[in-house]
């Protein structure tokens, strides 16, 4: 823990302070001219009590994706072969009409939904999925001229339905992507951050569920389909490509991009989206090469790398050097100790079981726990009102200039919320209640040791509405983690996949009290306990997917009573994962509402996607579930050339290992 935070306050101060009057507007690849002291070469990193800083881009310019040349539209639609795929958001409407029309006015031969050609997915040119070469084969295999794929209207499918498309553009067949209007911006850039400088879009007004079905085919008959008659058979212009594009500046990793006072230089960045609108810590030169001296790495060094290989990073699939790390974890306001923790974070970035869920309509909301020695050093909060604290706000703000800056996510054009997005946020876990009630950390249930500094990326689907466990009786206060597991679903009703992931918080008081319940004195005893005791009605499963599905109108195509058949069968539906259905004892909380002794239920929980964090400080007893995506870990590389001890030491830190704990 810092031992002289006074010192480190009043020097932040002094690198804060500016006059606005002071202010130059620079020479920049992405803005204004050079100021006459740059362009005479004489130039220097300003000093903070000149009110004067010449700072750097936190964007990387490079990619790991090379644009392809595309093929040529074709020149008339007569006689060719389409293949119309996807399948969400009603597609089986609006293809439907499409396909007729295709027919009646061009005698095209049409292959219809994934019966004969099937999906791509998404499409990742560095990774190709066995998913998409298949399909690549099958257009192939049968021919095809040109793809029509949809239809995109959510953050989710529309990576996967603009998929079908760049395999297409991949395999020589020129692709259209249909897609809700306020999509098209996502399709656009989901297309050239993957090597499509441009997918040709059909855009649907307005959104596709809440048309009726003679609204929809209506939309595809008018509006859609002579949009993709056109993008079908029209070439894609210069012009086209430098919209969607843009002049991309070719700049060095460390050049000078703007010179002037801190109100110039948040300007600049705001201008060019690279803020997320907060105030940001001008990043000079000098500062970024001060912090890279608590990380392993050197200023270009590749960080979305592993075992010599470079991943990637979506949606802008950028190349990342530890210099744009330390550039936004300036900016974000992080001390330089922060490095490694910062670094880990990006590495978390290039997993898809952290990045897949972001873009979503649904808005899920990054987090990060930090576990061992790190989070007690450096003093990250497990107190109650934690995500509050100094520690765990200036990370999270990491985070969101990271998830802009470094991975590309951008509101509106591939950052999809409805409602927008909570600010991320970090968090620790009280290590020490673990040992003493018999569990484990969350980062050893993980396989790490106890004494290995690790940082799990995750999100959250929803935030706050706790439970205040009001009873010591440990049955019962195991009853209400089950039934709060059931109401805490994904997608709000639980109307997707029946078995999501989640991050348990348990104030230590609370997890003292479950400890004590059949079964659950370990973590893993008490996720096997609640697979077995928090099950939801299969009824309420089937009446959220059934009525609220975020993709096609099930009603249309099959009763309610069929489709909980289906479900009770085992049967995968709609995109979702197969539901684990058994006839159970009514669970405790729906004895006095159920008239039976026994129902049809559903599990709701996996042990391999359910984390348990004694969190939240010892005031109150209290559970809360975090539901959202899957989380990954990856432990902290520190300094070793240059001693992290030392390197903390500077920054008034005690030794790491004052912080170690023993199993």
């Amino acid at each position: 823990m810092k031992t002289n935070i006074f010192r480190r306050l009043l020097s932040l101060l002094l690198v804060l302070t500016c006059s606005v009057s002071a202010a130059i507007v620079s020479c920049s690849p992405f803005a204004a001219a050079k100021t006459d002291a740059e362009a005479a070469g004489t130039a220097s990193n300003a000093e903070p009590s000149k009110n004067e800083y010449q700072v750097v881009s936190p964007v990387p310019s490079g990619t790991s994706v090379t644009p392809i040349t595309q093929p040529p539209r074709l020149s008339s639609l007569q006689g060719k072969k389409i293949a119309l795929v996807g399948g969400s958001f009603s597609a089986s409407v609006t293809h439907a009409v499409i396909r007729d029309l295709l027919e009646q006015n061009f005698n095209c031969v049409t292959y219809y939904m994934t019966d004969e050609i099937g999906k791509s997915g998404t499409f990742n040119p560095n990774n190709i999925s066995d998913k998409s070469v298949e399909f690549q084969q099958k257009l192939a295999q049968y021919g095809i001229d040109a793809v029509i794929s949809g239809n995109c209207g959510c953050g989710i499918c529309t990576v996967k339905e603009t998929g079908n498309g760049l395999a297409a553009e991949y395999a020589g067949v020129p692709a259209v992507v249909v897609g809700a209007e306020a999509f098209v911006p996502q399709i656009e850039s989901t297309g050239y951050n993957r090597g499509v400088p441009v997918v040709r879009t059909a855009a649907y007004p307005g959104a596709f569920a809440s048309d009726t079905t003679e609204e929809q085919q209506r939309k595809a008959r008018e509006i859609l389909y002579p949009q993709i008659v056109t993008a079908l058979t029209t070439q894609i212009t210069q012009s086209e490509i430098d919209r969607i594009a843009g002049a991309v500046a070719g700049a060095n990793y460390d050049d000078i991009v703007f010179t002037g006072s801190h109100e110039r230089c948040q300007q600049f960045y705001e201008t060019n989206d690279m803020s997320d609108g907060l105030s940001i810590v001008p990043p000079t030169r000098e500062k970024v090469e001060y912090y890279l001296q608590y990380t392993t790495y050197a200023a270009d060094d590749i960080v979305n790398s592993r075992n010599g290989e470079v991943q990637d990073v979506p949606p802008a699939n950028k190349t990342i050097y530890a210099y744009h790390v330390a550039a936004n974890a300036i900016m974000a306001g992080c001390p330089p100790e922060y490095m490694p923790l910062c670094v880990a974070i990006v590495r978390c970035f290039a997993n898809g079981n952290f990045y897949k869920s972001l873009a979503s309509t649904h808005g899920w909301t990054p987090y990060v726990l930090v576990s061992g020695p790190i989070a007690r050093q450096l003093g990250f909060s497990y107190d109650n009102g934690m995500i509050n604290k100094e520690a765990n706000k200036l990370l999270g703000r990491f985070v969101s200039l990271a998830m802009l800056n470094l991975a590309g996510y951008k509101i509106k054009e591939n950052r999809m919320g409805t409602f927008g997005y909570l600010l991320p946020f970090s968090f620790a876990e009280d290590e020490q209640a673990c040992l003493q009630i018999g569990w484990n950390p969350y980062h050893v249930e993980k396989g790490y040791d106890i004494n290995t500094s690790v940082i799990t990326c995750g999100s959250t689907l929803t935030w706050g509405n706790p439970v205040k466990v009001g009873n010591t009786d440990p049955d019962k206060a195991l009853q209400l983690l089950s039934w709060d597991v059931t109401e805490k679903q994904q997608n709000g009703l639980g109307n997707t996949n029946p078995r999501e992931a989640r991050m348990i918080w348990l104030t230590k008081d609370t997890a003292a009290t479950i400890a004590q319940a059949n079964g659950c004195s370990s973590k893993t005893g008490l996720k096997d306990t609640l697979i077995n005791t928090a099950r939801r009605p299969l009824w309420m499963r089937t009446y959220a997917h059934y009525w609220a599905n975020t993709g096609s109108k099930i009603h249309l195509n099959t009763t309610f009573d069929q489709h909980y058949n289906d479900i009770k069968r085992g049967v995968s539906t709609e995109n979702v994962e197969r539901d684990y259905v058994s006839a159970t004892a009514v669970p405790e909380w729906l004895r006095g509402v159920v008239p039976y002794s026994t129902i049809d239920t559903t599990q709701t929980i996996e042990s391999n996607n359910t984390g348990f964090v004694i969190t939240g400080g010892d005031t109150d007893s209290q559970f809360q579930i975090i539901p959202g995506g899957d989380c990954c870990s990856f432990n902290l590389n520190l300094p070793r050339d240059r001693d992290w001890d030392t390197l903390a030491a500077r920054e008034g830190y005690d030794p790491i290992g004052n912080y170690y704990l023993s199993q």
